[in-house]
């Protein structure tokens, strides 16, 4: 290896142009604001295999400059790094900024396989690293909580500083600055574009963020609530018995969009009611189990959400549909061993009821009352409430140009849909409405979807392209195309409609066919 100012450059023996390999070991000279650049490591990769994010086929053959820049800011204490891999060749022009999942700020390589794949030079952040996997890092945490730097930089600052090296890593290695930046995340990445609409406004052209970590302190509470609920009834139906409220479910409320698909579209207007299920037997694993009226209870609290004791409700709950056995473990999480159930938490919301609020490492979350609850949101509420990425002022964002999409599956598992839907109801009020809204920012809530994909609804296929086309192009996406394969194993196309339309069946196509549907005002069938 050479070294050269303090830096380290490795270079691989790969049988790639010269050019390439003198583009990727002169970044040296970088500036962040506000932080000071501890170490830059430039390496050419060739044949590199990378996973991806949500688990799909694997991203092979991967050649590119990958650039890991170690800042810290000044008085924090904290480190930071930021890897960029920059394709050596089929630069699309563009950049974009990956993100994070649980309390991890990025997934890394799953995430910046797939973008080079498609031209871009793309980029991760670790945060600082509060989190470890999906779960928090015991190390960034005191008896007083969450060490403030590595806070500030989960929620806000590691994102603007990905955007500054990011831009400044891809202008040095191809000799221009992008002509476009991007975002794209789920989740805790889709919080982290929301954010950074928020809080930094010109970092990038255009934003795409699903099933977004926003309402922090709140929706975190709301993620325990499942557990809480178990514990507090002492009944834990199993994923078996989950299924048959889905099932359910699903047979009374397919047919309010007027199509018999198997999805429930119309979620607010589906009064389901658990109770009907109590007395009722299902096979589980060979043995027939009678639904009882508690189980039923819990299967109603769930759906409402958190309250107090006294019936008020504190945040919303999931909607009817969820599917709660899906590839990612969701709130209502349950294993059955041996006959015996139990509930078991989902990592994100016991770790923040432990860590940030609790602030005891050994805080057993089995233990919470109702009673409790309302304090533990009150204290959500006020220590983290600054830090929950829902300002709903994109004003800076909308007059810097920049263009947003945001898609929510409505049988999302971890996070309520309704608590996008009540960020973007604060978002109309503070600016004009829906339509002067929908100027710069269009949202699709997506049936049957699980938390950024999975469970048994059309998945949206590319909404980062369709972000792209709307920033390069001007071309505002009324429509998402989205897919899955459905009960039967047939390939199913069908298109979102941007919110506050829905999908509305013409009564005659193939409704396994998106131009059998159109968007409407209603789910009322078509005459």
């Amino acid at each position: 290896m050479a070294k050269l100012s303090g830096f380290i450059f490795a270079v691989a023996s790969l049988s790639i142009p010269a050019f390439a390999s003198q583009a990727c070991t002169s970044i040296y000279n970088l500036t962040v604001p506000g932080a000071e650049v501890l170490n830059i490591t430039s390496v050419l990769q060739s044949n590199v295999s990378t996973p991806a994010f949500p688990p799909g086929p694997t991203e092979g053959g991967l050649s590119f400059c990958d650039v890991t820049v170690v800042l810290t800011h000044p008085g924090e204490n904290d480190t930071v790094t930021t890897e960029v891999w920059l394709p050596l060749t089929g630069w699309n022009g563009r950049f974009q900024a990956t993100g994070g999942g649980g309390f991890l700020s990025g997934i890394g390589p799953a995430e910046l396989g797939p973008a080079i794949v498609q031209g871009y030079a793309a980029a991760s952040t670790d945060g600082g690293n509060i989190g470890l996997g999906i779960g928090i890092n015991p190390a960034a945490f005191t008896s007083d909580g969450p060490l403030p730097g590595i806070m500030a930089d989960y929620i806000y600052r590691s994102v603007h500083d990905m955007a500054v090296i990011g831009k400044a890593v891809t202008a040095s290695y191809y000799g221009k600055a992008p002509n476009y930046s991007y975002w794209n995340g789920c989740s805790t990445g889709g919080r982290q574009g929301l954010q950074a609409a928020q809080a930094y406004p010109d970092d990038f052209d255009g934003i795409m963020a699903a099933c977004p970590a926003i309402n922090l302190a709140e929706a975190l509470i709301a993620i325990e609530w499942p557990y809480i609920v178990m514990n507090n009834d002492k009944t834990a139906p199993s994923q078996c018995v989950f299924n048959a409220f889905l099932n359910a479910s699903i047979a009374q409320c397919d047919e309010l969009d007027g199509v018999k698909d198997g999805l429930i579209s119309n979620v607010t207007g589906c009064a389901f009611d658990p109770y009907q299920l109590v007395g009722t037997q299902v096979l589980c694993d060979g043995t027939n189990v009678t639904i009882s009226e508690a189980v039923a209870t819990v299967y109603r609290k769930i759906l409402d959400g958190p309250k107090s004791p006294s019936g008020d409700s504190l945040w919303p709950g999931l909607y009817v549909g969820v599917r709660t056995d899906d590839l990612y473990p969701g709130d209502a999480h349950t294993v059955t061993t041996n006959g015996t159930t139990v509930a078991v938490p989902f990592p994100v919301g016991d770790e923040w009821v432990t860590y940030f609020l609790e602030r005891n490492s050994s805080f057993d979350t089995h233990s919470i009352t109702y009673a409790d609850v309302p304090e533990l949101f009150a204290e959500s509420v006020s220590s983290y409430g600054n830090d929950s990425s829902n300002n709903p002022n994109l004003s800076p964002f909308q007059k810097a140009g920049g263009k947003l999409i945001v898609w929510h599956g409505l049988s999302d598992n971890l996070l309520p849909p309704a608590g996008t839907l009540r960020y973007r109801q604060k978002v109309e009020e503070l600016l004009g409405g829906t339509d002067a809204v929908n100027d710069f920012w269009r949202l699709f809530f997506v049936p049957g979807v699980s938390h950024c994909g999975g469970g048994y609804g059309p998945v949206p296929t590319d909404a980062l392209a369709a972000v792209v086309a709307w920033v390069e192009n001007g071309t505002a996406p009324d429509t998402l195309p989205a897919e899955y394969v459905n009960y039967s194993g047939a390939t199913v196309n069908h298109d979102i409609c941007k919110y506050p339309l829905v999908s509305r069946y013409d009564g005659k196509g193939d409704p396994k066919v998106a131009s059998s549907y159109t968007c409407a005002e209603s789910f009322e069938p078509a005459s």
